[in-house]
Order: structure tokens, then sequence, then C-alpha cells
């Protein structure tokens, strides 16, 4: 199914926030929802369903009241008590019926009063010597003889690989959210008897409601975009040595100047016992403005390569959490690389500058869903390049400034990394063949001469041939580090996109007064390329074809 194709979809999967954690419902029937509340930056549902006797509910929908609980574990010992006023207290029952609490899914209390978690497995299950109630817990609870119910005790966890399988049956688990909030995420069509072939259905057409989501006013509260903004100079590279008859230097700074807003959409099932995920799919959608620049002063004869440097370290943006289940962590980082091979004196400023618009990238790519799709231009990039040329000037400069978003993926135990990674780069080719004839008289001439005394004139003409070119490129690439159950393969790598510009390149004899050499030039957008200056310092020049 192609992403856009899922309208008819939207009326059963999207609805009212507050229809899919009904709290006044106990979870008794082999089937339970969750859905993420208001307040959180996401949206999404969790729905897990199996037999009568696998799940159960310790919400006071149920019947219970818990006493000790904090809000901050996944894995805990709490006490709670049947709040029923009668000896009769069947929906408390539910939970001890046939063998018993232990191994049992339960749900737990709203607004994270118990746990982060809303689902957790019960590890232990016992009656505690402390029997004391607060005041106001045993007014609501006395029952009608006059006596107070049996306080309980359980151990809950997340260890739900820890769970007997044979004696719980299989208990299945599905997922639909966004990192943006704004739309209730209803499963209520799932049923119990879904078929592994529907849940592979689920898994396209959830992606397919995320990618609507993501770029829906309808649905999307804008007050929640979580841009990035970076405004920042990093040096990337600042080497010297000095010698008596040597002074070399190396010197690379990197602007880094980028907006970015990232969305993302997931849809995934499986099993929570025995954990396994059959069915996975991410969908994420990235809107940049890269606006950097990469200056380089050299002095230097010789090669250097700088290895992949971290600028900006990862900032992590709002994702989806189901602690304990399945959460997704976005985070937004720059790399930055230079390599260099050089004999020559030189000063350059490149710009490095990219339009990123609706880039959108699905993972794992199917049959039915192209990897990724979006625009990539470039903008208006300029370059200002000053070379010595009183001797020969040759190189090659290659640097890279690389943003990354990283999509930190985790499921029970199981941990992947899913990126998209842009590549933008700058590369200076240079060949220049200097002569240069410089005639100096110092006073009259004379085979004796006071030099404190003697004036000094001179007369330099000099000339330059061969070729200096300057091109930019963007690799955009999307991959995983991590085995992720049978959905990810750790190494995977795809090219979305992938171009270069030739920003300038004269290949021409230039005739000049100075030994500088000044290149001021603009590449427009659109292919149209504009120059702005291009002046060498002094009083005459011409460029032979």
């Amino acid at each position: 199914m192609a992403l856009h194709s899922f309208v008819i979809l939207i009326s059963l999967i999207f609805v009212s926030v507050d229809a899919a954690n009904n709290w006044t419902k106990p979870c008794f029937y082999g089937e339970c929802e969750y859905s993420l509340p208001s307040h959180v930056p996401a949206s999404g549902s969790l729905k897990i369903w199996g037999s009568v006797d696998a799940l159960s509910d310790i919400t006071p929908a149920a019947g219970w009241e818990i006493l000790d609980c904090s809000p901050d574990e996944l894995e805990q010992e709490i006490r709670l008590v049947c709040s029923h006023n009668s000896t009769d207290s069947a929906n408390c029952d539910h939970l001890y019926q046939n063998d018993g609490p232990v191994g049992k899914i339960v749900r737990l209390p709203e607004n994270a009063s118990c746990g982060q978690n809303a689902f957790a497995r019960v590890a232990r299950a016992w009656d505690p010597e402390d029997q004391s109630l607060p005041s106001d817990v045993a007014a609501r609870v006395v029952r009608r003889d006059g006596t107070n119910p049996p306080v309980k005790a359980l151990a809950l966890d997340v260890n739900f690989a820890a769970t007997n399988s044979s004696k719980a049956g299989t208990v299945n688990f599905a997922i639909v959210g966004a990192n943006i909030p704004g739309a209730g995420i209803d499963l209520s069509s799932l049923s119990a008897g879904l078929s592994s072939r529907d849940t592979s259905d689920f898994v396209r057409n959830g992606l397919s409601c995320t990618s609507f989501l993501s770029q829906s006013s309808s649905f999307v509260d804008k007050s929640f975009n979580i841009p990035v903004d970076i405004d920042k100079t990093f040096n990337l590279l600042n080497e010297s040595i000095s010698c008596p008859s040597i002074d070399a230097s190396l010197n690379i700074n990197v602007a880094a100047k980028a907006h970015a807003l990232a969305t993302l959409g997931v849809s995934a099932s499986g099993t929570i016992v025995p954990i396994d995920i059959k069915e996975f799919g991410i969908t994420a959608n990235l809107d940049a403005t890269l606006n950097g620049a990469i200056d380089i002063l050299a002095d230097v004869t010789g090669t250097l390569d700088s290895g992949r440097i971290t600028l900006l370290q990862p900032i992590s943006i709002g994702g989806i959490q189901f602690p304990g289940i399945f959460s997704i962590g976005p985070a937004f980082e720059i790399d930055a690389q230079a390599i260099a091979k050089l004999d020559v004196n030189l000063d350059l400023n490149v710009g490095v500058v990219y339009n990123i618009s609706q880039a959108q990238f699905t993972f794992p790519p199917t049959d039915a869903n192209a990897p990724g799709s979006g625009s990539f231009n470039a903008g208006d990039t300029p370059l200002k390049l000053s070379v010595g040329t009183a001797i020969n000037a040759t190189g090659t400069i290659e640097a890279h400034l690389i943003p990354r978003l990283t999509l930190g993926i985790s499921a029970f135990t199981a941990k992947a990394d899913v990126f998209l990674e842009l590549d933008a780069s700058a590369t200076l080719n240079l060949e220049l063949d200097a002569t240069a004839e410089a005639n100096a008289t110092i006073g009259d001439g004379s085979t004796s001469t006071d030099a404190s005394s003697a004036s000094v004139s001179t007369d330099t003409n000099a000339s330059v041939s061969g070729c200096f070119s300057v091109n930019s490129g963007l690799d955009v690439n999307i991959g995983a580090e991590g085995n992720f159950f049978n959905v990810i393969k750790d190494g995977v790598s795809l090219t979305l996109f992938n171009t270069n510009f030739d920003l300038f390149k004269v290949c021409r004899l230039l005739s000049f007064s100075s030994q500088i050499l000044i290149v001021d030039f603009v590449y427009r957008n659109a292919s149209v390329h504009e120059l702005v200056k291009l002046q060498l310092s002094g009083a005459r020049w011409e460029i032979e074809e």
C-alpha cells in the first residue's frame, strides 16, 4: 500500500484521545488498550490481547486500590487492597482466578501514579505482614460487616521473557504512534483473532496513517513542533609546526547553521509472550535548511585525514515511549571530516548550503513502499579563495559536514539504531603552475653600497597556468546499526539521494602584477552561476583562453 493511500482508514484508527483509555472498564476479557496521555508531546496507542487468564487489571475499575507504589519504577513491590465494601469481591477475584496472579500481565492505574509503565508482569504474590491501612483508605474499603479486606502484595516487573507461555498462552501486542500530539489512535478494531497477515497489513496501514498525521494540520498541534536550531562555529583542525627553516600550519573551521524539524511515526506488532516482533515499520519526515561554511587557512605540504569528528553531541528530540515494552527516541547530531593533500599557501571559504523539503524515509523499505522521497536543493553558495602564486600550488581539500538523525529503538531487551544521514561536502582541486620574474635594484647599482641608506625598487611580473575547481556534493543515506529481532539487520544501508554540484572551475592562463590570486564567487540556485569578482591584487590583469 502506498503511503498516501489510506484516507479510508482514518475513521478506524484516529479518533478522540479519550476513547482508548476507558478507566471505568476493567481489562477482564482478554484484551486491553492504553493510549498516551494528552500532556505528553506524542500520540500513540498500545493494545495487548490474549487469553482471559493471561491478562488482568489492578486499577480502581477492577476493584483495587494501591497503597504503596512509586511512579518512577518499572520493577517494584506494591501493597494493594480490594475496595469493594461487600464480602463478594468478584472483580478483585479476577486477578486470583485459575492459577493465581503470578505470570499474568496486569494494567496499572492511570496518570503514572504507579510505575512508568502501563502494563507489568506479576512476578510474585503473597500476603504481607503489614496489614495496616491509611485512615482515608480504611474508611472507603470497610466491609458491610465492619471488617477490613485483607491487604495483598505483588512484585511487578517487565521481564515478560520469564512468563511461562505454556501456561499463559500467547499474548499479542500492536502499537501505532507519532512523536507529535493532537490525535488519538484507537486500536479497538483489532480483534483477538487477528492473523499474521492481518498484522502485516496493520503495520502498513499504521505507517500510512502516521505519515498523514505528520503533514495534516487538522491532527497536529503545531505548538508541539520540535525543531532543532544550531548556529555554532567549530574548529575541526588546528595543526602547526615551526622549525628553523620552515613554518607550516593548517587551520580548518566549520560554521554549522541549521534548522531542522523531524517528525516520525511507528507501527509494530508481535507478541509479548513469548517476546517477539513480527512486523515493524517507521516513517520519518525531515524539513531542514543547512547554511554552513568551511573556512580553511593552509600553508602546508603533506597529507592528512581528520577522521570523523563529532561537532555537536546528539540532541534528543521528543519520542514515543511505552516503557518496558517499546520506545523510540530520535536524536540530532552533526559530524565533520576533513581530508587534505596539499602543497600550497591558500585561504578558502566555501559555503555548504542546502534546502531539504519533506524528506521522508520508510524503514525497513518494502516492495509496497519506496525507501524515501523528498526535495534536496543547493542554495546560494559563496566561495572565496586566496592563493599565493609565487610558487606552484597543488592539492586537494575535501571537507564534510554531516548532519544525522538517529532513531534509537528498543523493545523488551533488544536495541537498534535507524539513521538518516546527510553528507554535505565541498571539494577543492588546485593545480597551478606559477612563474615569476623579480628584478631589484639597490641604491645606484654600484658594487659598493651603504645598505642602510639605499633605496630599493622592485618590478614583478607573474603568470599562472593550470586549473582550479570547487565542487559540492550531497549524499543522503538511511541505514541501521544493530540487530532487532528479525526485522532490522545490522549494517544495512541504502542511498536515497546522491548528487554533485560544480560550483566553480577555471583552466586559464592568468597574468598579473602581484603574487596573490583572489576569487570571490557565488553559485546561485537553479544552476545559474554568478561570478561576483575575479580579482588579481595589482594594477593590471588579463585572462587568456
